[in-house]
């Protein structure tokens, strides 16, 4: 029996319906300046797929959704801060963890 491995692209379909760490942390970013590849190498996406995973994100339904709703300043603003305040956790809970090293 064969075991095919699951791509990423499809595991994002599968979960098309959830917000992931990765797709909040890509509209963070592409609300800053409207450049898919840009954001999805902020988002931490390795540069070596950016570009095309960018563009599919792009047409992924929730960040369609996100975008379609008119941010202005204030809630952009409340966006990023929110954004660093989960990271910050993130590191915190991978100290604890002691995986910071793996990450």
């Amino acid at each position: 029996m064969r075991i095919r491995q699951m791509g990423f692209s499809s595991r994002l379909k599968a979960h098309r319906h959830i917000l992931t760490l990765e797709t909040l942390k890509f509209i963070s970013e592409f609300l800053v300046d409207g450049n898919a590849r840009q954001a999805a190498l902020r988002s931490g996406i390795p540069e070596t797929y950016a570009a095309r995973q960018g563009a599919w994100l792009k047409k992924h339904p929730m960040v369609v959704a996100a975008l379609e709703r008119d941010l202005d300043p204030r809630e952009h603003q409340k966006l990023q801060k929110l954004m660093a305040e989960i990271n910050s956790r993130m590191e915190t809970c991978k100290s604890i963890l002691g995986i910071e090293e793996l990450a």
